[in-house]
């Protein structure tokens, strides 16, 4: 017995030691062709077109970072008379499709926005009723204070609800097989059992801390407003995408992908990500399957208000900061981005997807990189977006001259 008990010891020691190598082993995998060189863009080449300029230098950005498979670009700018996608990276077409992640809460935010337009859901009443009876339960039996948290907390990351990616358990078991080609199926329920059991609670209302659960819960509460089976049919009903621009877009796993769309590979360090299952990032927090011009024209829409039936009042409500600067002014579903005196709004998603709208100059941004630890730095001075904006600017000072004259 003795003996027995010394072997199963050595062969759980051995699973452990095993099991570790294998997490570390994936660990290591994710973060490799982390980093991104910036390139500081150039677009005063006046025996060029805007376009052809714009292709030149998204292709020696590429070529700079050859940790990214390419990149995607839709750039829409009526005042230099630009409304066009771009492709950079062998065997990529501007309208191949990708998953845009964290983008999604750009549209899960509008949609809770109808519905407090609309009455249905209250911003910053308490989100208890409007939870269906499962969540509910979940975010009782746990403590969580459902009759003082806001619709409004979960949309800025205020609601002190933590990310169930932030719990070292859940992150293994959905990350770590992957690297494997190994896919976990989840469900939004399990995710936000992680969340609201194993996370650590913060304060509500004080501290941002950015949290996929928020999203969630808020299309939880959606669902249940409408009696929609899934958030990805609640989105097409709500803000019915080709009218907004976003003939291709769908929600992934919840929907039939349109006919004639591809979507790409995309990475997460040295693991393609794309053909695992999208269930640990689907369910608001992430899921939907969008092109660049579908991403920008959609980002557009909502920025101006489009999707509303108040669309000044509620695209101004909806770029209201929340009361953390930790937060870098995020507001509901929307972080601002300043350069060069412009105020510009968008989101960002996890495998290298960003969209962005700056409303005085009117113009749009959207591109993919298909790689998740690649940053894409639109500062002053480079970057894609720096030297569009800088050229905005510039017909714009033109024009003043021509009409002063």
């Amino acid at each position: 017995m003795k003996r027995f008990g010394t072997y199963a010891l050595r062969g759980s020691l051995a699973v452990v030691l095993i099991l570790a190598m294998a997490i570390g082993w994936s660990s290591w995998q994710g973060r490799q062709r982390g980093g991104w060189t910036p390139t500081t863009w150039q677009l005063a080449n006046k025996d060029l077109g805007l376009a052809a300029m714009i292709q030149r230098e998204l292709d020696r950005e590429t070529k700079a970072n050859s940790n990214i498979p390419g990149q995607l670009l839709y750039v829409s700018a009526p005042s230099l008379g630009l409304d066009q996608s771009f492709a950079s990276g062998e065997g990529l077409s501007p309208t191949d499709d990708v998953r845009v992640a964290s983008n999604t809460k750009t549209f899960v935010a509008a949609m809770a926005l109808q519905l407090v337009e609309a009455g249905k859901l209250s911003l910053d009443g308490p989100i208890g009723p409007a939870l269906s009876p499962p969540v509910k339960a979940m975010m009782t039996q746990n403590g969580y204070q459902i009759d003082t948290i806001t619709l409004r907390q979960l949309l800025n990351h205020t609601s002190g609800i933590p990310d169930y990616f932030g719990v070292t358990l859940f992150e293994v078991l959905a990350l770590v097989p992957n690297a494997y080609g190994i896919s976990a199926h989840w469900t939004a329920e399990a995710e936000i059992w992680f969340a609201v059991t194993l996370g650590k609670k913060d304060v509500v209302g004080e501290n941002f801390a950015y949290s996929d659960t928020n999203y969630l819960i808020a299309a939880d509460m959606i669902k249940h407003a409408i009696g929609a089976p899934t958030i990805g049919i609640a989105a097409r009903s709500m803000l019915s995408w080709p009218k907004i621009g976003a003939d291709e877009t769908y929600w992934e796993a919840m929907e039939p992908e349109p006919a004639g769309t591809r979507r790409i590979l995309q990475y997460r360090g040295a693991i393609q990500d794309s053909a695992v299952d999208v269930s640990y990032d689907q369910y608001g927090g992430g899921g939907l399957v969008m092109s660049m011009d579908d991403l920008g024209r959609a980002t557009r829409a909502v920025v101006r208000g489009e999707v509303f039936a108040n669309p000044v009042a509620t695209r101004l409500l909806m770029q209201t900061p929340g009361p953390d600067s930790k937060g870098e002014g995020y507001a509901l579903g929307l972080y601002p981005t300043k350069l060069h005196g412009e105020l510009c709004w968008g989101h960002a998603g996890f495998w290298g997807t960003s969209a962005v709208y700056c409303p005085r100059l009117d113009l749009t941004l959207a591109r993919s990189n298909g790689q998740a630890n690649a940053e894409q730095r639109d500062r002053e001075g480079a970057g894609a977006l720096s030297a569009l904006i800088l050229a905005a600017q510039a017909a714009e000072r033109e024009r003043a001259k021509v009409t002063k004259n």
